[in-house]
Order: structure tokens, then C-alpha cells, then sequence
């Protein structure tokens, strides 16, 4: 007996005391589904959960982002060190190496993402976050800040943008999740004196690009994994892949990140002035010419071109024309987009499947459009009606109609624009409907033709009897009409922070420019609603238009948007405006005067230069899919075609020589001191203020005025 009961005691003592370990090790943070993750531990239990959306993802990645991801490896294969006066230093000494770029033909490199292009992270303070906003924390499912047995508490960081599909802030859902809406909506503080200043996370909340928070920034990458690769999973889709392409093309030509080869990640939400491109983008020109004496090209796409053009109008032209060789525009918006009145009257069901029942829900979208003040630097701007009465705007008014007169598929169309001579069309080194740029293309005629539309006279949306057109005011009652994802107040205070840059003016860049565009995909551009959106809306239901007409664009950016203002800059340089530069308006997938070089002729020191405005087609990866509407070529999967990413680095060929390369530097700093560079990344992490780029570059000034900033605090 005495033997039986010591085996029990023993037994129960074994028993408590794996107990109290297991309490012991207990964590209620729910970090068993943190972003952060390894990659393919999340894709198994995302699959587990979210099998159809996960298997449709799967299917596309393997039929066709590995394509391109091969095609862009086979053509950087061919360009492989073509960068380095001395291919042997690749990947050794990281001096040697940037030394052998600046001796070398290629431009140091700069690109700036779109719209919900870069990935965000969310820091969470929980006990300020649970003593301002316990409604935040039931949304997501906490209720508490401390260890507990049965209470979930939040981790201090989680990946905010694209979330994690098994986290709380997942917004692909059959339930109306309301976790990443309640944590990604911005508030509005007016009284505050820099539009910068107005925009603040909810108290408890700090949302930052990725890589730029304690516990990303060990992946910081230089600011590429914050642009690359957005799903956060191993695999990707074609629109999500983003600037990954890029990245391996270049790295492959002998580029360094960090050194030679930037990546500007900024939070999406932000109108320009509120972001943080304002005060990294000019420091980060400044910094690349430093480090390797060489003027550098800018690639930005989407949203990132409305934050690079205000950067350049504000730059005077003495550094323009000493720091900056060209600017490759890719898919940009100028001139707003038709798709953001259907989101801002009703949501996007682009997110939304099997039949609506599964994706975002409206109160994610709401808090999302609503809030974001970079929904209003997309809104259709007033550009027919600001310039209508200048001679180039009459010009391609003129141009339109001829267009829309002579339909080449008449016979009276046809002798027209046979028989006219090229030099009485308008924009004459824009090819005419008697040649054809487009052969297997379905939602798009085969003739070479603008395809643009007047907007000064076609309304570009209608509600009931009441019809609306791109100009401010107009824009602004259809707000007051119908608009309920925020505070009207608030929203007419966002719009004038969208337009506080000037970039409604449409200033020439006043640099070389490569202008990408697309026409071969149906493209919204008006819609039409044949009830009030507000009956659904006020009541967190989606109000999706009855009706909408398609033109020509690129799937999201149509034509008459994308395309005036390239014919703005292309016309101020035909007339020799002063400070402007050749345009090379590039059509995308067009078989036209296709190139995928850009350089007409180099200069006296052998450095390539452009020297006339004119048309010229793309190569693009969706033609071998012919006959069709090239669907996989579209706006947000431009960015990583191995043919356009092959013509950025073709852009970046400038065979530059550097006259004083020894002041550069590249030769000055010690190799340690440039990898250390690499690692501070002092172009994007130092504050606001601090833009003393060659303080930066001199180990002896940087290190006295961190000496002084740790006596003066």
C-alpha cells in the first residue's frame, strides 16, 4: 500500500509540475499567428483555411509569374556585371565594387512604388491602445495587456499591409471581420499647421512601412523587401510581385542596394505632402550623386509618380540637370482615374468573391477610401478645363476630333488619313490610325490612335438624372451628394491637402522622361448609378454601379488620364519651352517603332543622351497569350514585365564617365564605412529635418553631430 500511494504522490507531484511549466511558458500574445512567420508555415495554414483563394493565387504563380520571373532572370543573365568597369569585384569588397560602378556605363537607380505598393507594419502599444480605444481591441479580439490564461493580448508588431491571411487584421473573410479597419483608419487634426502634422494613427497605433519598426528591420533590405514580393506568402501573383524583378535585374548588372540602387517605401494612405516622400526623395538624389559623382535615373510607377513630380517641380534646374539623367514614369495617374469614383460612391468588388460572400468587407473598404488621403490624389482632376484654352490643349482637341471624324474602318476615314500628310495632324510625331500598332489585340482597335477622350465635355459619372465631370467642382457636389465614407468636412479638407503640391499644374519635370502608358485593356471611365449609392451606404452596404462604359487604358488607369499630360511635356519641348526636355512616349505592348532603347546619340564625352521627342512601342510579356486582350499585362504588373524592367535598365545605361571620381564617395569612405551605410540606410531613416547629405558621407562631421546631439539631449 505504502508502494501504491508514493507512486501516486509522485505521479500527481509530476503531474502539477507539468502544469505549472505549461503556465508557465504560457504566452497570450497571439504570436501562433504573427506575420512574421516563416513563409511556408503560413502558406499551410492559409491554404488550410482560405483553400480557394490560396489555390487560385497558387495556379497564377505557377502558369505565370515563374515565366516572367524566368524571363527577367535570362535577360539580366545576358547583362550580368555590365555595370562594373571590373565584373571580378562583384560581390567582394563592397568598396572595390561601388568604385567599379562609378568607373562603369550605369546610372545609379531610384524607384518609387504606387498605391498599396508598399507593405506596412502596425507597432501596438496595448496599454494605451486598451485605455483609448477598447472597442479597437474587441474588434481584433484582445482584451487584455497582460499574461493570462483564457484572454488574448496583441503582439507589439504585425504586418499590416498585405495582413497576414491568418492574423485578426486578415480582410479576407465569409464574416464581417472589422479588425484591420478599425486599426488602418487614420485621424483628421485640422488645426494642426503642416499637412504632415494632420494625419495620426489612432492613439496606441504606429503603422510605418516594413523594415522601418523594431522587429522588421532586421529585413529591411534596403527598402526592397518593403516593395517587393507584397503577399506574405512564398508565392506571388503577377500585380503583387511589384518591384522584385527589378531588384534581381539590377543586382545581377553589379548594382549594390543601399549604394547605388534605392528603393523610396512610403505609406500609401498619405497624400503627398503628408507622406514621407517629400523629405526622402530629393535627400536620396542628393546621396546617390555623392556617393557615386553620377546622375541618377528615377523610376517611379502608379501613385509614385504623382510623389516624384512635385519632388522635381520644386528642384531647381541647376540640380536637375547636374543629379538627374532621366525619369521613367510607369503607369502614372496623373490626370486621376475614373476608378476612384466607383470606389468612393460604393466600394470595389475586386475584393470581393464567390459571388460577394468572401473578401473585404464594406467596412474594411470604407475604412480604407474613406480615410485615405491619397484617395483624393487620385480623383479626377480638371485638366481639359484648367488648360483648355492653351495651344497645346487646342492642339489635342483638334487631334480628338480628327479621331473621332475619320473612323479608319470607313472608307472615308481611310483616304482621310491615307491621304492627309503627317505634318498637318497635331502631335504629329504621333503616329496616325494608317498605321497599326496593335495586331491580336480584343479590346482594342489595331490602328495607331490616341483614344483620348474630351473630359471637358463627356461626364464621367451619373447618378439618377444628375450627371458629373472631372472638375473640382463638379467632383466636390458629387461628394456632397453621395459621398458617406466620412465626414464631408473632413473630406473636402483632404482634397485641398491633395492639391496643396501644385500638381494639378502639371509642371514640366524638365528632364529627360521615358512616359509608359497602356491602351490595350478595357478600362473604366464612367459609371453610372441608376439609384442614390446612399441608400446602400449609409447602411455599410456596397453600391456598386448599374452601369459602366469601358474606353481604352490599362485596366485601372484609362487614356484620357494617362496620356495629356505625356502630350503637355511632349509639346513644351517641340516648341522649345524653355528647361524641357524630350519626352519618349513609350505604348505599352504596341508593335510600333518598338524599342527598348531610349538614347538617341551620346555627347561630346560619350555619355549617352536624347535628343527628340517621339513615339515608340514596348515588348510586353502577355503577347505569346495573342489572340486576346493581354489581361496579364496590366497597371499594377507593368512594374515587373521583364521587358519594361528590362528598359528601366536600359535607362540606366548612361555611360556617364565621372570626371573627379576620387571626390567621390565611393573612393573617399572606407569600405567598412560604406557597408555600415547599407545598414543606417541614412537617406530613409534619418528624420525630417535632417537633410545634410554630406554630413552624412564625412565619418568626422556625422560623428560630431551625434556627439553633439547626445550632450545637447
Amino acid at each position: 500500500m505504502a508502494s501504491l500511494r508514493n507512486r501516486i504522490i509522485f505521479a500527481s507531484l509530476l503531474l502539477l509540475g507539468l502544469a505549472a511549466t505549461l503556465l508557465f511558458l504560457h504566452d497570450n500574445a497571439d504570436r501562433s499567428i504573427r506575420a512574421l512567420r516563416a513563409g511556408d508555415t503560413e502558406f499551410f495554414l492559409a491554404s488550410k483555411y482560405q483553400a480557394g483563394a490560396l489555390g487560385a493565387i497558387e495556379k497564377e504563380y505557377n502558369e505565370k509569374v515563374l515565366k516572367v520571373q524566368r524571363a527577367v532572370l535570362e535577360k539580366a543573365d545576358a547583362k550580368k556585371n555590365i555595370c562594373l568597369k571590373d565584373p571580378s569585384t562583384a560581390g567582394k569588397d563592397p568598396k572595390e565594387q561601388l568604385k567599379s560602378f562609378v568607373e562603369g556605363d550605369c546610372a545609379p537607380l531610384i524607384v518609387i512604388p504606387g498605391l498599396m505598393s508598399t507593405k506596412l507594419q502596425v507597432e501596438i502599444d496595448c496599454s494605451t491602445l486598451l485605455a483609448n480605444h477598447p472597442e479597437v481591441m474587441a474588434a481584433c479580439g484582445w482584451s487584455t495587456c497582460s499574461w493570462s490564461l483564457i484572454h488574448s493580448r496583441p503582439s507589439t508588431e504585425y504586418l499590416m499591409w498585405i495582413p497576414s491571411l491568418v492574423t485578426p487584421m486578415s480582410f479576407l473573410s465569409f464574416s464581417n471581420a472589422t479588425c484591420f479597419g478599425s486599426l488602418i483608419s487614420p485621424e483628421y487634426d485640422a488645426s494642426q499647421p503642416e499637412i504632415y502634422q494632420k494625419y495620426k494613427d489612432i492613439k496606441g497605433l504606429k503603422i510605418n512601412w516594413y523594415g522601418n519598426t523594431p522587429e522588421s528591420e532586421g529585413d529591411v533590405d534596403a527598402g526592397f523587401s518593403a516593395v517587393s514580393n507584397l503577399l506574405p506568402l512564398p508565392i506571388q501573383t503577377l500585380g503583387t510581385v511589384a518591384f522584385a524583378g527589378i531588384d534581381t535585374y539590377f543586382t545581377t548588372m553589379g548594382y549594390q542596394k543601399g549604394l547605388n540602387l534605392f528603393a523610396i517605401p512610403y505609406d500609401f494612405r498619405l497624400t503627398h505632402l503628408a507622406n514621407s516622400v517629400p523629405y526622402i526623395l530629393e535627400r536620396t538624389i542628393r546621396y546617390a550623386y555623392e556617393l557615386t559623382g553620377k546622375k541618377v535615373v528615377l523610376a517611379g510607377h502608379s501613385l509614385g509618380n504623382l510623389n516624384t513630380l512635385p519632388i522635381l517641380a520644386k528642384m531647381s534646374q541647376e540640380d536637375k540637370d547636374k543629379m538627374i539623367a532621366a525619369y521613367t514614369s510607369i503607369a502614372a495617374p496623373f490626370g486621376g482615374a475614373s476608378k476612384v469614383v466607383r470606389l468612393v460612391m460604393g466600394g470595389d468588388d475586386g475584393f470581393l468573391y464567390l459571388h460577394q460572400m468572401f473578401g473585404m468587407s464594406f467596412f474594411n473598404q470604407k475604412s480604407v477610401i474613406g480615410t485615405a488621403s491619397s484617395t483624393f490624389d487620385l480623383s479626377p482632376r480638371d485638366t481639359f478645363y484648367r488648360f483648355r484654352n492653351e495651344t497645346w490643349m487646342q492642339d489635342l482637341l483638334a487631334r480628338i476630333e480628327l479621331e473621332g471624324k475619320y473612323n479608319p474602318n470607313t472608307t472615308e476615314g481611310q483616304a482621310f488619313w491615307k491621304n492627309t500628310t503627317k505634318n498637318d495632324i497635331p502631335y504629329s510625331f504621333f503616329p496616325g490610325p494608317s498605321e497599326t500598332c496593335f495586331t491580336g489585340f480584343t479590346d482594342r482597335p489595331k490602328e495607331c490612335i490616341v483614344g483620348i477622350s474630351d473630359l471637358g465635355k463627356e461626364p464621367i459619372g451619373r447618378v439618377l438624372n444628375t450627371t458629373y465631370y472631372a472638375n473640382s467642382s463638379s467632383m466636390q457636389q458629387m461628394f456632397r451628394d453621395h459621398f458617406t465614407m466620412n465626414d464631408i468636412h473632413i473630406t473636402e479638407a483632404m482634397s485641398k491637402d491633395a492639391v496643396a503640391s501644385g500638381i494639378d499644374n502639371l509642371p514640366n519635370p524638365n528632364v529627360p522622361i521615358v512616359y509608359i502608358y497602356g491602351s490595350h485593356l478595357a478600362t473604366e471611365f464612367r459609371h453610372e448609378w441608376d439609384y442614390d449609392p446612399k441608400v446602400n451606404t449609409l447602411q455599410d452596404n456596397f453600391a456598386f454601379p448599374s452601369k459602366t462604359l469601358n474606353k481604352y487604358g490599362d485596366g485601372t488607369v484609362e487614356v484620357s488620364y494617362s496620356l495629356p499630360i505625356a502630350m503637355k511635356w511632349a509639346w513644351e519641348n517641340i516648341n522649345n519651352k524653355p528647361g524641357s526636355k524630350p519626352v519618349k512616349i513609350a505604348e505599352y505592348c504596341s508593335s510600333f517603332n518598338r524599342k527598348s532603347e531610349v538614347w538617341d546619340t551620346v555627347d561630346l564625352n560619350g555619355t549617352n543622351i536624347m535628343n527628340r521627342t517621339e513615339y515608340i512601342g514596348t515588348d510586353c510579356d502577355c503577347l505569346s497569350s495573342l489572340p486576346g486582350n493581354g489581361a496579364d499585362c496590366f497597371h499594377s504588373g507593368m512594374v515587373g514585365d521583364s521587358h519594361i524592367v528590362e528598359m528601366v535598365a536600359n535607362v540606366a545605361i548612361t555611360k556617364e564617365k565621372v570626371a573627379m571620381k576620387e571626390n567621390t564617395a565611393a573612393f573617399r569612405l572606407s569600405g567598412d564605412y560604406l557597408q555600415s551605410l547599407t545598414k543606417s540606410l541614412p537617406h530613409l531613416l534619418k528624420p525630417r529635418e535632417d537633410q545634410n547629405v554630406s554630413a552624412w558621407l564625412n565619418p568626422e562631421t556625422e560623428e560630431s553631430t551625434q556627439k553633439g546631439r547626445i550632450i545637447f539631449w
